[in-house]
């Protein structure tokens, strides 16, 4: 055991000294699965107690390795890790389905809380057609599958045991299990308004910070005739089954991430396809289309811009039929070209289940890194692949890649306003510690903007780039954190920022012995963002702002199209701007607010819930 530690060492370091300097970003996603199906990554135990402990030491681990999300398995097979009305307990949970924990607790609260506790964002996983996994689920009168019988569809599969992956036997080896699979059929409209349901009673109970669906869309053991008949009962116009399957599809995405934006706007919607579009594209490429295959078109996502960013599982190495040299750039073009990120998912379990070369996953990071748009990894899995340090892959993205801190990209898209800055910042020195204050003595751009802050530290006789995060010393998990504490104070200096839940940046305030002035600037764009609160009731905030002195209306209408108000019209100054409604007098329901600047207007919804 101490000869394999040594060269494990050994290799490490030489993969640091081999490895070109580089400049790690400042924005950078860097996540991982943590798989609960089958109990692959959590938990181990159904008791309590272990459980906590379990948990807390992953995300320990994931935050001194420099993580900063968790994509964690809430739904793997229409079954709960969370206390649901919808959905039964998992028996991957507490060994028994419907049987909710002893003594009580609520497993995604825990892990919201213990995750945002170290600056962890947690992505709730949800399978979204898979019913039935063997016996292993399913038996309880509660569960979908026997609940609606007629939503079910049976097909045959095979399972490899190691990444909770199907695909046809002969993509995966004589090794695999036969089993049937049964899934929610995709084309009902009841199924994709259960599904949708199912997840927006997590994003409305939960502090979450996206949604994210894996590739269990049609079987990898293909579809034949299974869902003929729902075909000729639904097909909404569509005379090709594979378009039609597609649009199926696409239109639960749709619905899931308009629902998002309009109830929590910050809230992400991640999708994590199979890793080849279409067999041939790019040129080079061979292996199963998930376009024809599964029906995932992932594309259309993109360019229908109804996800946030897009997770191929690109868990190939450099050459061959699925060359990774050539998927993630093509990917990353797909996703340039609609504003939107790309995650590629890695498989740093390969290490160990295939061989891998020490070298082919900081290969790949390295790419990432270079490519535009790419912008960050999600590892498949943690326990196995990442935690366990194959050939000391975890050492090298503590040591390395990822000695340096990073936040999550922010989404112009959704929201780039910056929040307001500090108004003050102190620094009070003592003799073994510095204490670095502050504070907002103004109101920010709505309610709840502030979530929390970034203090950088640097030497007086530097020039600090902000840009870089060479400069971080370190950042808080809320914005209830106030101060911090530095042993190490000597000749440096100490500026602190104001971050939104979307990482967007307010101005850096340095710190003084008294109160520093507040830092402002002037817009560069247009740009309207979602109300804050939403759902409201009776009051919410309109918040946007403006590059330079325009005339500007902002009308509410009810979805008949009829006008219910008018907030604004008139002249108005460049710079932030917050309008507040108070809507008491009229009846429950969404509305629709549309901000008219000069030539330019943009339109969103918001919900009245009393």
């Amino acid at each position: 055991m101490q000869l394999k530690h040594l060269k494990i060492t050994f290799i490490v370091l030489l993969l640091l000294i081999i490895i070109p300097a580089e400049t790690a970003p400042k924005y950078e996603f860097r996540a991982a699965w943590i798989a609960t199906v089958l109990r692959l990554d959590w938990p181990s135990s159904s008791t309590v107690s272990t459980q906590k402990s379990q948990l807390i030491t992953i995300l320990n681990q994931m935050q001194q390795a420099g993580l900063n999300a968790a994509v964690f398995q809430i739904r793997p097979a229409c079954d709960a890790f969370y206390e649901s009305d919808i959905e039964p307990w998992s028996n991957w949970l507490t060994g028994t389905e419907g049987k909710a924990p002893n003594p009580y607790y609520d497993p995604l609260e825990f892990a919201v809380e213990e995750a945002h506790k170290r600056g962890i964002e947690l992505h709730a996983w949800f399978n979204p057609y898979r019913a039935k996994k063997g016996a292993s689920n399913g038996v309880t009168a509660e569960h979908v599958f026997n609940q609606h019988p007629d939503w079910i569809l049976a097909v045959g599969s095979k399972h490899d045991g190691i990444t909770d992956s199907w695909r046809p036997l002969d993509e995966r080896g004589t090794d695999n299990i036969q089993e049937a699979d049964y899934i929610l059929n995709p084309g009902m409209a009841v199924v994709r308004d259960y599904v949708l349901g199912v997840i927006l009673d997590v994003v409305n109970r939960y502090d979450i910070d996206g949604v994210h669906m894996d590739d269990y869309f049609y079987p990898y053991s293909g579809i034949t005739t299974e869902d003929q008949a729902t075909f000729n009962a639904e097909n909404r116009g569509f005379t090709n089954i594979g378009d039609w399957r597609r649009d199926n599809v696409n239109l639960l995405i749709e619905a899931i991430y308009d629902s998002l934006k309009t109830v929590k706007p910050h809230v992400k919607l991640g999708m994590s396809p199979f890793g080849i579009w279409k067999s041939g594209v790019p040129s080079g490429i061979v292996g199963l289309s998930a376009y024809s295959t599964i029906y995932c078109d992932a594309v259309a996502w993109l360019d229908g811009k109804y996800i946030d960013y897009l997770t191929p599982q690109l868990y190939w190495p450099f050459g061959g039929g699925q060359d990774y040299g050539k998927l993630m750039p093509w990917w990353a073009q797909q996703a340039r070209r609609n504003n939107r990120h790309l995650y590629t998912g890695n498989a740093p379990y390969r290490i160990s289940a295939d061989s891998w070369d020490a070298g082919e996953l900081p290969r790949q990071i390295r790419l990432n890194r270079q490519t535009n748009t790419c912008l960050g990894n999600v590892y498949f899995r943690i326990n196995y692949g990442v935690l366990n340090n194959p050939q000391g892959f975890l050492d090298s993205l503590k040591n390395y890649y990822y000695r340096l801190p990073a936040l999550t990209p922010p989404m112009s898209w959704i929201d780039s306003l910056a929040p307001a800055p500090p108004t003050w910042v102190t620094i009070e020195e003592k003799s073994d510690r510095a204490i670095i204050r502050w504070g907002h003595d103004v109101p920010t751009k709505s309610a709840g903007d502030v979530y929390r802050h970034i203090i950088y530290k640097w030497r007086e006789s530097v020039l600090p780039d902000f840009d870089i995060p060479d400069f971080v010393y370190t950042m808080t998990s809320s914005s209830d954190q106030d101060s911090v504490i530095d042993n190490d104070f000597g000749e440096y200096i100490y500026g602190v920022a104001a971050l939104d839940r979307l990482n967007n940046e307010s101005s850096v305030v340095t710190a003084t012995g008294s109160a520093a002035q507040p830092v402002t600037s002037v817009p560069k764009t247009f740009q309207l963002v979602q109300n804050f609160p939403n759902p409201f009731n009776p009051a919410t905030t309109f918040s946007f702002q403006l590059p330079q002195a325009e005339f500007v209306t902002l009308n509410i209408y009810n979805l008949q199209g009829q006008l219910v108000a008018t907030l604004v019209n008139d002249f108005l100054a460049p710079g932030p701007h917050h309008i507040g409604w108070q809507a008491g007098h009229l009846k429950s329901g969404v509305y629709l607010y549309q901000l008219q600047v000069g030539e330019l207007s943009r339109t969103r919804k918001c919900i009245l819930m009393k």
